[in-house]
């Protein structure tokens, strides 16, 4: 029998009581004689490693090579020395209350509290060397992995001082270091992951294996929220490999020695499930009936007033007006669902799942086990796509339940199928929009109601008390700084049954698509400029202006193009960042021929610049995807995508030919980079060709 640590160390667990509170995790994480915890964050090894404990998981944005250039700027060290993994839950790895990653706060909500664990460290660092050469700290300094004594020319490497330091109380208020000696942030710096991803060795979900371990297929309700009505597991039995079928919330898990037996039992199960009230519900209802709730003034939710929207709007030269929709999205994720689940032999549970919510699994697997959550341990797997997909825990109950029922480790999966059919969507939504307008074609009142389902009601288990807001529904609206005389923005909550997830800049890129492509609908009609007329609504901002004018003026707004090209604008904020972007455009027959996008990005400041012109490009590609592809279509209350050939997902040759990145350090506080990109390019992309056609284009995707 293995030990405990045996047990944790070999399945790559950590060996760390990470859940006392920061000053009391010191000294307790060294398995080599000579190292130690310096912080709940950072263990120094005898040879100089620095492990750093990353909060947030690593879905390939580069978060953990953002954080190792924190900790080495600030600890002293080089980049190649500090190795990161994701911990198990702890309170020192929270954010309000949640150990989570999403919203694009990975190195926003992380930089200071990571840098502050660095500048205690190398303190404590140097007040262990003090001591050893009794001398004052107040005279020493560090070199790259050394402290140093100037006066005598004495050195001593972090290595050999990590044992000594780790007994010492962090400082509570550390010095932190002058950001002109940083050797890393802002500039390029070699993503840590990437030798490992050479040589094969980042383990996903998928790679999980376990002694023993045996495999478990889900066979799911094709129509939303359906349960069993009756099985007969006979058929799923004859096929040779499958141990056991354990039902499972929404269908049941086909348990076998090896993966392929576990989906030829899950085919071959005769399941009945049971009828359920939109059994018969399609995509043209559910428009329809978000259409209606426009609407619907009775239930309107008021998110931001400014002025008297009626009163201006009846002294209006002119009134437009305009109603918008965009559909349901998939994450469509690369890895489908998979998970690893192990009772240990004191009965612990063990789950290597990809999360970004690593309490919301650690949750889900404790209720379904009947466990205390201190005997459920989180072990966190690269993410074969996240996008918010990896937020949703539904898949922990079924993993949990195939392995108690058979006493052996499980590895439980989803077909991509059940991925596209039961994953989770960004919402559909529509908006109408209202503008009135002086005799000079200037924006006197903007009216603004969006109606749609709620994801607040759909994900969280709380979900949405009556009359309140929903704020993903007005993302990017109630909080634009656009300005107009009078200025109303509600919503209308319209309840559908189709279950919905965060999804990458979630409301920002309906929103964003619906105000941008109404600005140009506007400047059209009046014979403006589309630059004019957003300059005019942010006369009042000079940092918004810059990030607009920096986007127009290095694409070459106004300047003449190649007939039959054009160049539409759109400019959105989210999640702390300001976005511009340019897209120039042409079409061939039916074929929407991407020349080139200009963005402009304003996130307060830049640790990475590579890994955040690489977000922008990633955030590009999927806005174009979005705008081009991409939607889930309702028919009997089931997704009819259930594969890539019937969810197209953007190709190399609609790729943009260039894409032109201009980032702008304005010295405000941190925004995110993940995901603002996103919201601007479909709008940016339909103002292009409505500009080559003269005609309003109000609905996504394009095709």
């Amino acid at each position: 029998m293995i030990s405990r640590r045996q047990f944790l160390a070999r399945s790559g667990g950590l060996c760390v009581a990470l859940s006392l509170p920061l000053s009391s995790a010191r000294g307790l994480a060294a398995d080599l004689p000579g190292g130690g915890t310096l912080t709940a964050y950072l263990e120094l090894q005898p040879d100089g490693r620095v492990r750093l404990l990353s909060p947030t998981s690593e879905m390939g944005q580069g978060t953990h090579t953002g954080h190792a250039v924190i900790i080495a700027d600030e600890l002293d060290v080089e980049l190649a020395v500090i190795e990161v993994e994701n911990p198990e839950p702890a309170d020192a790895f929270r954010r309000n209350g949640s150990m989570s990653s999403g919203g694009s706060w990975g190195m926003r909500g992380w930089h200071e509290p990571l840098r502050k664990a660095a500048a205690q460290a190398r303190e404590m660092l140097m007040a262990a060397a003090a001591t050893e050469w009794g001398v004052e700290r107040a005279t020493l300094d560090t070199e790259p992995g050394y402290v140093v004594h100037a006066a005598s020319g004495r050195r001593l490497a972090y290595g050999e001082l990590a044992a000594a330091a780790a007994s010492l109380m962090p400082p509570a208020d550390p010095p932190l270091r002058d950001l002109a000696l940083a050797r890393y942030r802002g500039r390029p710096a070699p993503r840590v992951d990437i030798p490992a991803k050479v040589r094969g060795e980042p383990v996903f979900a998928s790679d999980v294996e376990r002694p023993g371990m045996v495999y478990a297929c889900a066979r799911l309700s094709p129509v939303f929220g359906a349960e069993v009505a009756g099985m007969d597991p006979a058929g799923a039995l004859a096929v040779p490999g499958v141990l056991k079928v354990v039902a499972i919330a929404g269908g049941a898990a086909v348990i076998a020695e090896h993966s392929y037996a576990a989906i030829r039992g899950a085919d071959a199960l005769d399941i009945r499930f049971a009828a359920t009230d939109h059994d018969r519900l399609d995509s043209a209802t559910i428009s329809a009936q978000l259409r209606a709730g426009l609407e619907d003034d009775s239930n309107a939710i008021e998110a931001r007033r400014e002025g008297e929207i009626p009163a201006t709007l009846a002294a209006a030269d002119r009134i437009l007006e305009a109603v918008y929709e965009v559909p349901y999205l998939a994450h469509a994720p690369m890895e489908p669902w998979t998970c690893t689940v192990e009772f240990d032999a004191e009965g612990d549970l063990h789950l290597w799942a990809p999360s970004q919510a690593q309490d919301r699994f650690l949750k889900a697997a404790a209720e379904t086990a009947g466990l205390p959550e201190n005997r459920v341990h989180v072990h966190t797997t690269r993410l074969g796509g996240g996008f918010g997909r990896r937020l949703g825990a539904e898949g922990i109950p079924g993993a949990v339940m195939a392995a108690r029922e058979v006493g052996r480790p499980v590895k439980f999966f989803w077909r991509r199928e059940d991925e596209f059919g039961q994953g989770w969507y960004r919402p559909a939504q529509v908006a109408r929009l209202r503008a009135g307008l002086d005799a000079e074609g200037r924006i006197t009142a903007l009216a603004i109601r969006t109606a749609g389902p709620s994801l607040v009601s759909s994900f969280f288990s709380g979900g949405l008390k009556a009359g309140q807001l929903d704020g993903t529904s007005v993302q990017s609206l109630r909080d634009s700084r656009y300005r107009a005389p009078a200025l109303m923005i509600d919503w209308v909550h319209v309840p559908q049954p189709v279950p919905m997830a965060a999804w990458r800049a979630v409301g920002a890129t309906q929103n964003g698509f619906f105000l941008e492509c109404f600005l140009d609908e506007v400047a059209r009609a009046a014979g403006r400029d589309p630059l004019s007329v957003r300059r005019e609504l942010l006369a009042h901002d000079a940092r918004a202006l810059k990030v607009l004018d920096t986007a127009a003026d290095q694409a070459g707004w106004g300047t003449p193009l190649p007939e039959g090209r054009a160049r539409g604008l759109a400019y959105v904020e989210s999640y702390g960042s300001l976005c511009a972007q340019v897209a120039e455009v042409s079409r061939k027959n039916d074929r929407v021929i991407v020349h080139k996008i200009t963005c402009a990005l304003d996130c307060g400041s830049v640790i990475m610049p590579d890994a955040v012109r690489a977000q922008v490009q990633g955030g590009i590609v999927q806005g174009l995807s979005t705008a081009l592809h991409e939607q889930i279509v309702i028919t009997g209350g089931a997704a009819s995508n259930t594969n890539f050939d019937s969810y197209p997902i953007l190709r190399m040759p609609d790729a943009p030919l260039e894409i032109d990145i201009i980032l702008i350090e304005s010295g405000e506080a941190m925004g995110g980079v993940g995901e603002p990109p996103v919201p601007p390019t479909a709008p940016a992309i339909v103002n292009a060709l409505a500009a080559l056609s003269g005609v309003p284009i109000r609905q996504l995707p394009l095709s």
